[in-house]
């Protein structure tokens, strides 16, 4: 039996993690249509918005996620909206390549919901990117619906 866990990130963790996410952000934005400066700007800007103080950020819960102890992947959620409208949303989910196809994406998602019923939140968000069939397949599984749609056509 699995022993899935979601586990505070350390220090030396982030560090890593920090740095590998920023260039997978990065590769992301621009296969969705920005270009590399255009996306080095963004991935800069949210990094610096949203982990102004790193782990201590406000409203930011950094997890790695073990399995017996060894690291499966990491998952990133913060907690943002009005006072009256306060909901969990996932910046970034990543399980290593290594450790995906063994039913460890469903597990940390349920996982993060008992984190994020413990902080009193009703609601979890996301964004995924369109060209990400899997995530969106697993998303939909678990019950997350589409909220917004963006499209563009690519001019020749």
């Amino acid at each position: 039996m699995s022993s899935l866990k979601l586990i505070a990130m350390s220090e030396t963790e982030y560090a890593n993690w920090c740095i590998e996410s920023m260039g997978t952000y990065k590769s992301e934005i621009i296969k969705s249509g920005m270009s590399e400066s255009e996306a080095e700007k963004k991935t800069t800007e949210d990094f610096k918005r949203l982990l102004p103080e790193g782990l201590l950020s406000k409203d930011q819960y950094l997890f790695s996620i073990k399995e017996d102890g060894r690291m499966a992947g990491i998952l990133w959620f913060g907690v943002r909206g009005a006072e009256d409208n306060r909901k969990a949303f996932i910046y970034d989910i990543n399980l290593y390549e290594s450790e995906r196809g063994k039913g460890f994406g469903k597990k940390a998602m349920l996982l993060l919901e008992s984190e994020v019923k413990k902080l009193g939140l009703k609601h979890i968000g996301l964004h995924v990117f369109g060209h990400n069939t899997i995530a969106r397949t697993l998303y939909e599984k678990l019950g997350y619906e589409t909220t917004n749609v963006n499209m563009e056509k690519k001019l020749e």
